[in-house]
């Protein structure tokens, strides 16, 4: 149960006028209208969340994908998409650490996308997972979802989670995040998105990272897949882009395609 009595909510007044003042000074989009809704006493007994456990989305449909592939060297990309090699990368085995990790973070997709709903900040269900495909570059993805932010922007959102050491310590977007935030941006034409961040335990903390569409990155992103597609045309593998004994080449699905062929 998660409704909230009247007197819970009138003895967190000051707490909850502390947050929303604190979000509104940080300028944050989402998080005020998001922990006011979560600290109401509008809350339903009960609720229902559908949580993805599905196969990791889009493996092996020829595609880029916004979450993986956009910082990942040349000739990587290479062997994972040519057809005579994409088959004989042999995936790492997950630890029961990352499996849980990735697990919980699914878990707590499927929660903040119920609570969006019900705040009011996803007005219909065709808003979360949207599928786009930019086929001029060969790129298909989803983004989490989009929020209608009651000022009438259209805010293009993920969610990422971070455990409680990493939280602390990300003031800034990982590199990979604006990766896939800006091809989403781009291929739904909106300039402004936002990355919303939760601790993955106590106390859950929430942070926002507004991010810009940035045409010189994304320029640099298709420009490289478009030189994969061609190399894989021509059958013509890029140069390496790790060095022998590196620990880029120890942690590469490829590297038994690439250094360590022989």
């Amino acid at each position: 149960m998660i409704s909230l009595s009247y007197s819970t909510v009138t003895e967190r007044l000051p707490v909850i006028i502390d947050s929303i003042i604190n979000s509104l000074g940080k300028r944050e989009l989402l998080i005020p209208y998001l922990e006011s809704a979560i600290l109401s006493d509008t809350w339903p007994d009960n609720y229902t969340i559908t949580v993805d456990s599905g196969e990791y989305y889009g493996k092996g449909d020829g595609y880029f994908h916004p979450s993986s592939h956009p910082l990942m060297g040349e000739r990587q990309l290479y062997y994972l998409f040519h057809p005579d090699t994409r088959d004989l990368i042999v995936p790492e085995r997950r630890s029961t650490t990352e499996q849980m990790t990735l697990s919980m973070g699914s878990a707590g997709h499927a929660i903040l996308q119920t609570k969006m709903q019900m705040a009011g900040l996803i007005t219909s269900p065709d808003d979360i997972e949207v599928e786009y495909v930019n086929h001029a570059h060969h790129v298909r993805g989803r983004i989490d979802w989009i929020a209608h932010h009651p000022n009438g922007q259209r805010l293009v959102s993920e969610f990422k989670t971070r455990n409680s050491f990493k939280f602390a310590r990300q003031t800034e977007p990982e590199p990979s995040w604006v990766a896939q935030l800006n091809l989403a941006l781009d291929a739904m034409d909106e300039d402004l998105g936002v990355l919303l961040m939760m601790e993955s335990a106590w106390p859950w903390r929430f942070a926002e990272f507004h991010v810009k569409r940035d045409r010189k990155l994304l320029d640099s992103i298709y420009e490289k897949f478009d030189r994969v597609r061609e190399a894989i045309a021509t059958n013509t593998p890029p140069r390496h882009c790790c060095s022998l004994g590196s620990q880029e080449m120890d942690n590469c699905s490829a590297r038994f395609l690439c250094w360590l062929k022989e």
